[in-house]
């Protein structure tokens, strides 16, 4: 799970942390942290911002730009994820739900009901992904965010994804009519993540994992116009080239 705290007090962050890190041991699940002392300093640098966020824990009183501003700017970039407020006051708890809030919590945090969020959370996660049955017909879920591509071999397509790469029966005409909008056909043979699309020069796609995919003719336009589309929403300065 990828969280990103905004929190401008070092001791309440350690708090914090050192809850996550209880809850997560009764799950297995792999636990990315990063912390922000300020809103300013999470959107100074784009690149500290991706859809693929599962949550946001946001600080209220902060800095210049405090957490109900910053859940604002999350939603105008789109972030379909969640977040939750944490503060020592009750002012605000009415100002997050016009930001789609998932809790607001009184610090210090009650485990108990911190725990509960994040099992929630987790449980929500899992819907968030690409289910299928392997060659052993044992069902395997990968989440969305994970995965990097899906290309033809033979009679087979592999899923290329952070971690491994799987292989399934099925054809890609099935599978893009199946997948959210972040997934792109470029190719006969390729569908791609855009999330996970590091740089596009002259028709061909660099991915994150170091492959490179060239864009068929006639998925070119297509390619171009939706890669525009999502590197404009989150911000990313590509350029073509």
């Amino acid at each position: 799970m990828k969280i990103v705290i905004l929190e401008d007090n070092r001791i309440e962050y350690e708090r914090i942390k050192q809850s996550l890190e209880d809850w997560v041991e009764n799950y297995d699940i792999e636990l990315s942290l990063l912390h922000f002392e300020n809103a300013e300093s999470f959107f100074y640098d784009p690149q500290n911002y991706s859809p693929n966020i599962d949550l946001f824990l946001l600080d209220i009183e902060m800095g210049n730009m405090n957490g109900i501003e910053a859940a604002k700017r999350l939603r105008l970039l789109d972030y379909k994820g969640d977040i939750i407020f944490l503060t020592a006051f009750k002012d605000f708890v009415f100002e997050g739900y016009n930001v789609h809030a998932f809790n607001y919590l009184l610090k210090p945090l009650n485990n108990d009901i911190f725990f509960r969020c994040l099992s929630e959370i987790e449980k929500k996660r899992h819907s968030n992904c690409y289910i299928y049955r392997n060659k052993q017909q044992i069902t395997v879920s990968i989440p969305y965010h994970e995965i990097i591509s899906f290309s033809v071999n033979r009679h087979y397509v592999d899923i290329t994804t952070t971690k491994t790469v799987y292989a399934q029966y099925n054809n890609l005409n099935t599978i893009i009519n199946s997948l959210p909008r972040q997934f792109v056909q470029v190719h006969r043979s390729y569908i791609i993540n855009l999330s996970h699309v590091f740089k596009f020069s002259q028709n061909k796609i660099h991915l994150s994992n170091g492959s490179t995919v060239e864009v068929g003719r006639t998925y070119l336009k297509n390619f171009k116009t939706q890669y525009l589309q999502y590197t404009t929403r989150f911000n990313r300065n590509e350029e073509f080239q």
